[in-house]
């Protein structure tokens, strides 16, 4: 299998426009596409066990419904399970309780009486109940796949609180095989803490903006994980002396590169590379100059080493007049609306923690102008205005994180339409492709 994701992923690389202009500084951006090749005949059955660590907190603020939705959530996990997987059960409070060890999941019986007796306690020991779910994963044996899934509606004020020492913590645990996912309930958690812990953590982050919202996150973490192909996805460029090579999505660095999201079957990992070329480093016209070389590694659902092929791009030097006679490709462009429009919520993000909506206000016109040929995009700020209208800061902070995280780092569907029908994308995309407009509401 290893053998047949080596030779089947394909790394492509696409430049803005394919040549560089002669004379001149160039600027090239190049998007890298990771594609995975469809799943094969008999996926499920090949499928290796997997472990995962549900962690919940019963803090007070999660009495009544958020707790009930909670419960809800950790029983649809554990029915998209399979009897050899392994799962654990965390509550806390201000204290950590270890309900359930990670075991063998059977008939799930057991566990799902676990999770009917959680009820809701004091105070928010966040750290602390992470870590005790990363603890009861490093008694599974094995390389597979070990997830901890923590769920908080509030702010860390028990034991460790430091996002930077909490996140370092969290990279840690993945550096050994135990990453994490996170879920943020409602409009009071610390989305700046569960979105680190989960970039560090080699996870995904979601948030539900009420206790109905919750579900559909944990839709999209299981059917990726029930697709999931290749894990611990790492990309590595390098250039000529004198080009300089800048990741524009902004991914959690890694030794010597960038993290992508893990890949499921069928599906495209991307990221965008600007490349400064200086004029020194241009051969004269008609010469072609070897601008980038990709390379890609990451794991297989076993833990075990795969090394995609290189990927070279080289383009040639064209006079000035052929150079501009050249068009952009629309997917490139395309990738590059979305990541300029993350850096657009991210400045109206700042402007509602100063509580300045005046500049958010502005903020929105001016990118509901910019941005509205992208359909999703438009989309995107058309939610963000409707909560801008309510003067809800802590919302408008949560959505704008989470949103433009989802526009920097995102699987893609190889075939997905440019034309963008969330309707449509809910009745025949799966969950974890979805482009969403509210990352914060359920549409199931």
């Amino acid at each position: 299998m290893n053998e047949h994701l080596s030779l089947s992923t394909a790394v492509v690389l696409v430049p803005r426009r394919p040549g560089l202009k002669d004379g001149t500084d160039n600027v090239v951006e190049v998007l890298v596409r990771i594609q995975a090749p469809a799943a094969p005949a008999g996926l499920g059955a090949e499928r290796p066990p997997q472990a995962l660590s549900l962690v919940i907190d019963r803090s007070g603020s999660m009495a009544g419904r958020p707790l009930e939705e909670a419960r809800r959530c950790a029983e649809y996990v554990i029915g998209k399970l399979r009897p050899t997987d392994a799962v654990s059960l965390v509550q806390f409070d201000n204290r950590v309780q270890r309900l359930w060890p990670a075991v063998t999941l059977g008939d799930g019986a057991p566990l799902r009486a676990a999770i009917a007796g959680i009820h809701s306690g004091g105070n928010t020991h966040l750290h602390g109940g992470w870590r005790e779910g990363a603890d009861t994963l490093s008694d599974v044996a094995g390389q597979g796949l070990k997830r901890v899934i923590l769920l908080s509606d509030g702010q860390a004020n028990e034991g460790l609180t430091e996002l930077t020492a909490i996140a370092a913590q969290c990279a840690e645990w993945a550096a050994k095989g135990i990453t994490t996912s996170t879920y943020g309930l409602g409009n009071h958690f610390n989305e700046e803490l569960m979105v680190a812990m989960a970039r560090a953590g080699g996870g995904n982050h979601y948030y539900g903006d009420t206790a109905e919202d919750l579900m559909e996150p944990f839709q999209q973490e299981l059917e990726l994980l029930g697709n999931l192909c290749l894990r611990g996805l790492r990309i590595h460029a390098t250039a000529p002396d004198g080009v300089q090579v800048q990741m524009v999505n902004e991914l959690p660095g890694v030794e010597g590169g960038w993290r992508l999201p893990d890949l499921a079957w069928g599906a495209e990992a991307w990221a965008v590379l600007r490349l400064n070329v200086p004029v020194v480093a241009l051969p004269a016209t008609g010469g072609l100059l070897s601008v980038l070389r990709v390379t890609v590694q990451g794991q297989s659902l076993e833990g075990e080493p795969v090394q995609l092929e290189r990927s070279s791009l080289a383009l040639p030097v064209l006079a000035p007049s052929a150079w501009d006679g050249l068009t952009d490709d629309e997917l490139v462009t395309r990738r590059l609306v979305e990541l300029a429009a993350a850096e657009a919520l991210t400045r109206m993000r700042a402007a509602a923690g100063r509580h300045d909506w005046a500049a958010v206000d502005r903020l929105l016109e001016v990118a509901s102008r910019q941005f509205a040929g992208n359909e999703w995009v438009a989309a995107m700020l058309q939610a963000m205005k409707g909560i801008a209208e309510g003067r809800s800061r802590e919302r408008m902070m949560k959505e704008a994180m989470y949103s433009s995280g989802k526009l920097r780092s995102r699987l893609v569907a190889r075939d997905e339409e440019l034309q963008f029908s969330a309707a449509a994308e809910s009745l025949s995309v799966p969950a974890y492709l979805r482009r969403k407009p509210s990352q914060g509401k359920g549409d199931v």
